[in-house]
Parts: structure tokens; C-alpha cells; sequence
């Protein structure tokens, strides 16, 4: 049987992150994933600047290696069309947390993103990879945790950490996390080559249309002339309404004046894929005795957005800053590991609680052309937009979802 001080399932974001933190800690580590990289995810391809903040804590040359590939575009911005095609473009706020050599986003396929920080944990000596390691079961014992494969091989751990994606089975058991079909969205997406009218600056576009609301149609430009488009909805209403998210999609790039013209000439590239997005809807534990949960395996996806990789990069820093705590004091209790929980809530809890009444607002297509169309007349509204929408500490400083609306509305 192998043995680690950590074991780490799941070598997306949150993962290999955690894994590189752990590796900057001097911890040894062992990371797990059932695919063999590189392995594609199917995902908006946003790398937002919470990403790279903690890319860039974790090591500034690193990000800057990063930033120089040629698989990304540098974003800059983003560009929201209401219901009734009024549209605003807001750049990405920017606090100064960043070296003003390095755009504020990124955009850039999972297959090569993903692969660049798994290649990167490759090279870190205290962590052990295993591709094509696809853990089944595990067993609390008074010495640990064992992981068990589906090919029979076992690891003993002081700890886990599970970030398996939205489909980890760990996330019930014995993360506690059960999703009911209001929180969890469905996406779906593929890629275009030939897509025109992009902002210079390569904003990332969302587009929320009348009958998907409080869904939305993106587009994502990406290198080479291509973009990742896509719409998502959450379940419920899908069931409720009986919709077809391809359906829509399709119809919106033939019918909806604002998109069909720059579709006119676009060739689709790939087949239509869907996945689900598991939405935070409210504060619950997300670790237990000798265990964290982090990213989608935590159900950590914003309600709004669907941004997921920003808070999968923090729950994967933070987990290994409270693995680092559980070595060091040798205590690997619920009671101990809650303070993975407090970390992360006083990190971005107040974010994710104001993202989740978002959806209530925005259901309403004349609330939110109503808004729109004030915002486009108002640079102090649309700076308060791009802090707002942007830059977690502005996030977090709106307590009130009542403040958060008179932002909104520019009272």
C-alpha cells in the first residue's frame, strides 16, 4: 500500500492548484486523476483574475510564463446584452493586485489550461502524479484515510482533499452535499471558427435572452478565429418550461438581430456538449474529519455567472494552507478542519450569498432592460457595474443584498 501525508483526487484546477501550494510548503503530496492528460473538460473556457491572483501568490513567474502562451487570449473585459439587445461593454476592474504587465483574464481552452498546471506539478519532486488512477471508495481508519482504485491499488493519507469535479461521487459521501435540480445548471457548448464582431479587447460576452432568463447565451472568443459558445439554464426551469437548450442556442444565432450577422459566415466546428454546473446556494460544510471538499466537488459555481474555476483556485489554495495547519498541529478533526470552512467563507461567503438573490432579479426581462438601458447613459453606474461584477472585495463589502440592487439600479 502507498502512503502520503496528502492525497489529493481530482488534477483539474482546484487539484493540481492545491498540489502546487502543498509543493511550496515543502508538503509531499499525491494527486490522482482517473483521465491521463492531456484530457479536454467541458467548460466556458473563462480564466478569470481570481484565478490568476492566486496563480500569481502561489508564483509570480509562473503566471507570467503562463501569460506568454500562445493557446490564450488576454481578456479585458466583459460585454452584457440585455433582453432587449441594449448592450454595455464594462472593463474588467482593475485593483492593482496584479503587475499591470498582465491583463485582468485570461481565455483559453480546459484541454491546454488544465494541461499546463498539470505539467507544471510534474515537475515538483514532492508531488507524486497518477493519470488513469480512478479512486472508487475510501476508508476512515484511526490513522487515516485509505483511497481505494478501481484496478485494486490503495493510499493511506493523513488527509484528503476530493476535487473531482461535479460528478464526484464524494460529494454525497461523505462530503453531505446533495443538489436538487433549481441549483444545479445545465450547459451546454461547442465551438465556432469564423465568429465576428468581437470587443478588440476580447471581452468575454453574455447575452441574456427573454425566454432563457436567468440563463444566458456566451460567447467566449478564443485564438485561431475560434469561440466557445454556449447557453446555460438551471434544471428546474428547463423541466418546468420544457426547453431545448440546443434549440435556443441555434435560434438565437439565426434569429436574434444582434448575433445573427456575426454568425453569418461562422462554421460550427464541434459537436453540441452539455454538462452540469452544481450552483452554491447557500453556506454548508465543505469538510469533515480528515477530508476537504474543493471546486465544482464542493458545489462552489456562482449562481449568475456559472463562474466555477475562480473559486475552484481558492478552495484549492486554502485547502492546502489548512492541510499545511492539520500536519503541523497533527490534528486532522471535523472540529480543526473547520477552519478550511471559515477561511473560505470570510474569502468570498459574502460574494457567493449576493450572487445567489442575483437570480431573482434578473428572471425579470424589463427589470433588467430597465437597468440597462440607465447604465448605458451612466459612466458612474457602469464604473460601480464593473467593480461590482468583477472584483471580489467590492463584492464583498455589498452585505446587503438591498445595497447590492441600488448599485444596480445607480441610487
Amino acid at each position: 500500500m502507498l502512503k502520503s501525508d496528502v492525497s489529493i483526487v481530482g488534477a483539474g484546477p482546484a487539484g493540481t492548484i492545491a498540489a502546487l501550494f502543498l509543493a511550496k510548503a515543502g508538503i509531499r503530496c499525491t494527486l490522482l486523476d482517473k483521465a491521463s492528460f492531456p484530457r479536454d473538460k467541458i467548460c466556458g473556457d473563462g480564466i478569470s483574475g481570481w484565478v490568476l491572483t492566486i496563480l500569481h501568490e502561489l508564483d509570480p513567474n509562473f503566471l507570467m510564463k503562463l501569460s506568454r502562451q500562445p493557446f490564450l487570449l488576454h481578456s479585458h473585459g466583459i460585454r452584457i446584452s440585455a433582453p432587449n439587445a441594449t448592450t454595455l461593454d464594462l472593463p474588467f476592474y482593475n485593483d492593482n493586485r496584479l503587475p499591470t504587465s498582465l491583463p485582468p483574464g485570461f481565455i483559453a481552452r480546459r484541454l491546454d489550461f488544465d494541461h499546463f498546471l498539470v505539467e507544471e506539478a510534474r515537475e515538483k519532486s514532492e508531488i507524486s502524479l497518477f493519470e488513469n488512477f480512478e479512486v472508487t471508495g475510501f476508508r476512515k481508519e484511526d490513522q487515516g484515510i485509505t483511497l481505494e482504485s478501481k484496478t485494486g491499488e490503495a493510499i493511506r493519507s493523513d488527509l484528503v482533499i476530493f476535487a473531482s469535479g461535479v460528478n464526484s461521487k464524494f460529494m454525497k459521501e461523505p462530503g453531505g452535499i446533495f443538489k436538487d435540480r433549481k441549483n444545479t445548471m445545465t450547459g451546454i457548448k461547442t465551438y465556432f471558427k469564423g465568429v465576428t464582431g468581437f470587443h478588440e479587447k476580447n471581452y468575454v460576452e453574455l447575452h441574456f435572452l427573454k425566454d432563457l432568463l436567468p440563463g444566458y447565451f456566451w460567447i467566449f472568443p478564443l485564438p485561431g478565429n475560434m469561440a466557445n459558445v454556449g447557453v446555460g439554464l438551471d434544471q428546474y426551469r428547463i423541466g418546468k418550461r420544457k426547453i431545448s437548450l440546443k434549440n435556443i442556442m441555434f435560434e438565437a444565432i439565426r434569429s436574434e438581430p444582434h448575433l445573427r450577422d456575426r454568425f453569418k459566415n461562422a462554421k460550427q466546428e464541434t459537436k453540441v456538449e452539455a454538462y452540469n454546473l452544481p450552483l452554491w446556494d447557500r453556506r454548508r460544510s465543505i469538510s469533515g474529519e480528515r477530508f476537504m471538499l474543493t471546486g465544482d466537488a464542493a458545489s462552489l459555481v456562482d449562481p449568475v455567472t456559472g463562474e466555477g474555476m475562480g473559486h475552484a483556485a481558492i478552495s484549492g489554495m486554502l485547502a492546502a494552507k489548512q492541510a499545511v495547519r492539520c500536519l503541523e498541529q497533527k490534528d486532522f478533526s471535523a472540529k480543526f478542519m473547520q477552519g478550511y470552512d471559515d477561511s473560505f467563507y470570510q474569502r468570498i461567503g459574502k460574494e457567493l450569498s449576493i450572487s445567489a438573490k442575483i437570480p431573482k432579479f434578473i428572471r425579470h426581462a424589463w427589470l433588467f432592460n430597465s437597468v440597462m438601458n440607465r447604465a448605458v447613459n451612466s459612466k458612474v453606474l457602469q464604473e460601480k457595474l464593473s467593480k461590482a461584477m468583477t472584483d471580489l472585495e467590492v463584492r464583498k463589502r455589498l452585505h446587503e443584498p438591498s445595497l447590492y440592487l441600488k448599485v444596480l439600479l445607480g441610487m
